[in-house]
């Protein structure tokens, strides 16, 4: 259907809008707004009143009509309101001014106000009340108040890499590395460029095979710090799919692990130690033994026991020894006690 036959038209017949008509559309879009919407004449008092202003500022028409727009600001701010309302009918328009409303019963409200200059003098003002929008910022701005919190008591940081050369880093990330924001330069090399150079390759590896996959990842590498110390860090990789599962990106989070790794360490140590421990303990009893059973044959004229006891515990011993320390070369010294433990 051609556009132009759908387009009402008047014929030469039809009568024009009366002055009654746009009258009755205006009182019903004032009426009707949810914004709080009044006139004000070249003094600066109120003239119209919709129901948007009175659910906002709690007075009914008949109160608020004739009232100085300045008193609908709260206390702080009546001198900034003053100086919008003189600005405004100097026929400068004012665009989303923030402000605070001050309401009938004393309560104060966050609002966002544009006064527009009428040209027979006077001017309109629309108000709207941004409670819920400040109050959603300053949620979001605890929010993310807390996760920086949560981040450093946790040594974590969270990464997002745009599938090409982008990568945006958390605050907890620049604590991890040790570095300024400003020294980071957002891409993926300077994402990369504190690993350490043993694990960098596997590392970068590990990243592109897993997005060119759509696939998670999680590893373990060493971060590089300027002062000069290793990070052992956790690394987990998500990819961000689009409708088609086509990986668009990845994100993911850095754990410091560094701790957990000391603990392993030690704990390997440990065990070490004490399994050294234990070989001690059968060397010295099984050596002994031999000893003992050699010194009775001496004692018992039984030379030539003696002397097999004495070859026997010598093999024992080279046998334990072997045991202990490998099969390689045993250097000169290796099995001699320090001077310190040896003096009384």
């Amino acid at each position: 259907m051609p556009y132009d036959s759908v387009v009402p038209t008047h014929s030469h017949d039809a009568a024009p809008h009366s002055t009654s008509d746009q009258d009755e559309f205006l009182a019903a879009v004032l009426s009707s707004s949810d914004d709080a919407i009044f006139g004000v004449d070249h003094l600066g008092a109120v003239t119209r009143w919709n129901r948007g202003a009175r659910r906002l500022y709690g007075y009914d028409e008949a109160a608020a009509v004739g009232m100085p727009v300045s008193a609908l600001f709260a206390d702080h701010r009546r001198i900034d309101g003053q100086a919008l309302i003189a600005r405004v009918l100097h026929g400068e328009r004012v665009e989303r001014a923030e402000t605070d409303a001050r309401r009938r019963d004393g309560l104060v409200v966050p609002v966002w106000m544009t006064l527009t200059p009428l040209a027979g003098g006077g001017a309109v003002a629309v108000v709207r009340d941004v409670s819920e929008q400040k109050l959603a910022a300053e949620t979001l701005a605890e929010s993310e108040e807390r996760l920086r919190e949560s981040e450093v008591l946790a040594h974590t940081g969270a990464w997002l890499w745009d599938g090409s050369r982008l990568v945006q880093w958390s605050d907890g990330m620049y604590q991890i590395h040790g570095i300024d924001p400003l020294r980071f330069d957002g891409s993926l090399e300077g994402h990369f460029a504190s690993v350490s150079d043993h694990d960098r390759r596997a590392a970068e590896g590990q990243l592109l095979d897993a997005y060119r996959a759509g696939r998670s990842f999680e590893t373990e590498y060493r971060v590089r710090r300027p002062d000069g110390v290793d990070v052992w860090v956790y690394v987990r990789g998500q990819p961000i799919l689009d409708a088609f599962g086509r990986p668009q990106g990845m994100t993911g989070i850095y754990q410091n692990v560094s701790e957990r790794r000391r603990a392993e360490q030690d704990r390997q140590l440990l065990s070490e130690a004490q399994l050294r421990q234990m070989q001690a303990r059968e060397i010295n009893d099984e050596i002994v033994q031999r000893l003992v059973v050699a010194q009775l044959a001496f004692e018992l004229g039984q030379h030539e026991q003696a002397h097999d006891a004495l070859e026997s515990t010598l093999e024992t011993a080279r046998r334990l020894v072997t045991g202990l320390l490998g099969d390689g070369p045993i250097e000169p010294g290796s099995l001699r006690r320090s001077a310190g433990a040896t003096s009384n």
